[in-house]
């Protein structure tokens, strides 16, 4: 009895160790290469994204591509190749896309769509997303381009690229090449991961210089991305700054054929003495972290403020309360008292009365204008929700301060948190010379805010306007032209296109006001120098990516039914015309864009003759987990049997006879950012048990797992129970 329980005790241990897996687990779609290179020319940037996957398994699997893009970048391009066939996304409008795509899924080809998503990206960020197949022991290759117009700041153009795998790969690279023709002064970067500013060359970078180019290149061996993450590797950002050559005040025009692009950076100018009015929301949903973040910011932008500034600080809830009756100077004394005002008055109680807030605050700064000379003005309104009490139709509230204002002073809005109406900061801002952003409800809100105000910080020059003859220009074709006021370390930009009949040197006239002197000058254009950087015809990707921009404002503040849709009409066109996608368009890849006989003689559709398989039973092994699934395939509703190499996206039922039954698309936390990445990724991630401890896979079906070692041990256990029970 005594053997017999020992027998039974060595054998339970072995199958709990057989059951173990301690290896680690291999993902069932690999990302064999990713090939990351960004191109910078005359401040445009175009990114191109290359990565080839394996799947391991012996059937197809569902990849999803989750897409961090900066919030100005438009992608321009994607692409699928498998074997030595390829598929082309095309930009269409939204509504179109959507038919196209519920068509294809009803006809049983092939779709997928490519559109913006209401996830929570990073900063400035945004979320495209795409899902594709990938067949069966095979590879597919993808590439993914955008553009973006780079932006200057504090003296420096920034571009934020992200750099997230989230797995070991092989084979990963990222390429750089900046080229500017009036020179590059400046530069610096940072990579995934680091906070480290680098300027040069290192162990893990290559960087080459010449008076207009940079070129970074970065290779991460297997190796240096296990040191930073055993199983997910490099997840970051590369981050690059660098500033141009200013010399001259009027800036540079470029040109090629007939668009041109004018880039304006008046240096020289002294700062302007400003009036600043801070209109802050003290409302209870500002309770917590951010009334705290904000009293700390304002605690430290009073000590930025510059002798010869007035400022005024108002508060609102469903009462308008304010430091002192008028603008006050900006001396020591007058700073500290306004700190203890912050400290004893910024607490979140009562509603939220938006309208009075502002209003109040356009009549405060009135009062700054009897005292003469050029001057910088500003309000800076922050709140974190929308109007709950007073005038609360927002549109009535944009009509009354605009109305108001009369253009003499810019508001600059901050949108705090994500319940905060964004749409309606950003046209109450565009109507009335500033811009809107939104304050990242974190840790660290307190420097967001302290960082936007150094961007507001600086004024050198207001009414800022430039002008170009009327027979030289299409006025239409005109990004704006006007500015209320220009800030230290910033750029000002304009494109357009010349008349067809103009043959001369394109000329414009710059003028603003400054504290000590005008600018007021002429400059005359440059050729653009093309190089080796960019694709050909980039002035008037320029133009259009711009004036795309201006439309959508446009058509934001504009409350004409008519005018909108003329508005929306023109943004459309130019969005189709240059393959943008925006907020009109989706890219959609279909096989019903293709000619049928086409599709078929190139392998992409199966042929029509073959009879789909009905209710088959598929037994299969995965290689990598060691782990048997069994599984039913019903193809009672499909009208075609799918290829493996197909694309497929969020579709309710299997395309193959070798894909996994799936009755919903594969869930996606809105927290959870998969850049290039599959899902799932690896065989334990797959499963997870349902309430019965069933295991299934992300897709919904049912999965039989049995260890190989586990049976092993189960049957031999048996035989000896059966033995020994004799």
């Amino acid at each position: 009895m005594t053997m017999r329980l020992f027998l039974i005790s060595v054998f339970t241990v072995l199958i709990v160790l057989c059951s173990c897996d301690d290896a680690v687990v291999v993902p069932r779609v690999k990302i064999a290469s990713m090939h990351v290179e960004s191109k910078i020319h005359a401040r445009m940037a175009r990114v191109l994204v290359t990565t080839q996957m394996k799947n391991f398994a012996n059937h197809s699997l569902e990849t999803q591509f989750t897409f961090q893009l900066p919030d100005m970048a438009f992608i321009s391009n994607f692409t699928m190749y498998v074997g030595d066939k390829s598929i082309t996304a095309i930009v269409k409008e939204k509504k179109e896309a959507n038919k196209i795509y519920e068509e294809s899924k009803q006809q049983g080809v092939s779709a997928a769509k490519i559109d913006r998503q209401d996830d929570k990206p990073n900063r400035e960020m945004k979320i495209f997303t795409v899902s594709v197949n990938v067949a069966a022991e095979s590879k597919a290759i993808f590439k993914l381009q955008y553009h973006e117009l780079l932006s200057r700041k504090f003296g420096y153009y920034k571009q934020r690229i992200s750099f997230q795998p989230r797995q070991i790969v092989q084979d990963l690279v990222f390429r750089a090449k900046i080229f500017e023709q009036e020179g590059i002064n400046r530069f610096h970067y940072t990579m995934p991961g680091s906070n480290i500013t680098e300027t040069s060359s290192n162990e893990l970078t290559t960087v080459k210089a010449s008076d207009n180019t940079r070129e970074l290149y970065f290779k991460p061996a297997v190796d240096y991305q296990k040191a930073r993450d055993i199983s997910k590797g490099i997840s970051g950002e590369v981050v690059l700054y660098y500033d141009v050559e200013h010399n001259n005040v009027g800036g540079i025009i470029l040109q090629e054929n007939e668009y041109f692009v004018h880039y304006l950076a008046p240096s020289g100018f002294p700062v302007l003495h400003k009036n600043i009015i801070f209109i802050i929301d003290i409302s209870g949903s500002m309770q917590g972290l951010k009334i705290e973040q904000t009293r700390l910011a304002m605690l430290s932008i009073l000590d930025q403020l510059h002798p010869g500034d007035y400022f005024n600080i108002l508060l609102f809830d469903n009462n308008v309360k304010e430091w002192f009756s008028e603008p006050m100077l900006a001396t020591l004394n007058n700073v500290n008292l306004a700190k203890m005002f912050v400290h004893d008055k910024v607490h979140a109680r009562g509603s939220t009365d938006i309208n009075s807030g502002l209003l109040r605050g356009i009549s405060l700064l009135d009062i700054t204008k009897s005292l003469g000379g050029t001057r910088g003005n500003i309000i800076v309104f922050l709140t974190d929700g929308r109007p709950t009490s007073g005038i609360t139709n927002t549109k009535s509230i944009r009509q009354g301060v605009t109305t108001a204002n009369k253009h003499k002073f810019s508001i600059f809005s901050l949108g705090f948190g994500f319940d905060v109406d964004m749409p309606f900061l950003k046209a109450l801002s565009w109507e009335n010379g500033g811009f809107a952003r939104r304050v990242y409800e974190e840790s660290d809100a307190a420097r967001q805010l302290e960082s936007f105000y150094k961007e507001l910080e600086n004024p050198t020059l207001i009414d800022v306007k430039i002008d170009y003859p009327n027979n030289a220009v299409e006025l239409s074709s005109l990004t704006s032209t006007r500015f209320p006021q220009y800030f230290q370390g910033s750029e000002l930009i304009i494109a357009g296109k010349i008349n067809d009949h103009f043959q001369s040197q394109l000329d414009a006239h710059v003028q603003g006001q400054g504290s000590v002197t005008n600018l007021d000058t002429n400059i005359n254009s440059t050729a653009l120098k093309v190089g080796n950087v960019m694709e050909s015809s980039i002035m008037e990707k320029l133009w259009a990516y711009m004036k795309i921009n201006d439309l959508l404002k446009e058509t934001a503040l504009t409350d004409d039914d008519v005018m909108k849709r003329v508005l929306r009409n023109k943004t459309l066109e130019l969005s189709l015309k240059y393959n943008f996608v925006t907020p009109l368009t989706s890219m959609v890849v279909s096989e019903t864009l293709l000619p049928r006989k086409i599709a078929y003689e190139h392998g992409i559709l199966n042929d029509p003759g073959v009879a789909p398989s009905r209710g088959r039973k598929i037994y299969y092994k995965s290689k990598a987990g060691r782990v048997f699934h069994s599984q039913s395939s019903n193809f009672a509703h499909q009208p075609y049997p799918r290829s493996d190499t197909q694309l497929l996206s969020h579709q309710p039922y299997p395309r193959s006879d070798t894909q996994l039954l799936s009755h919903q698309p594969y869930p996606r936390s809105d927290t959870q950012l998969l850049s290039h990445q599959p899902y799932p990724r690896s065989d334990t991630q797959a499963l997870s048990p349902d309430q019965h401890g069933v295991q299934k896979d992300s897709n919904g079906g049912s999965i039989l797992q049995i260890r190989l070692p586990t049976v092993y041990c189960v049957i031999l256990l048996l035989q000896f129970l059966s033995y020994f029970s004799r």
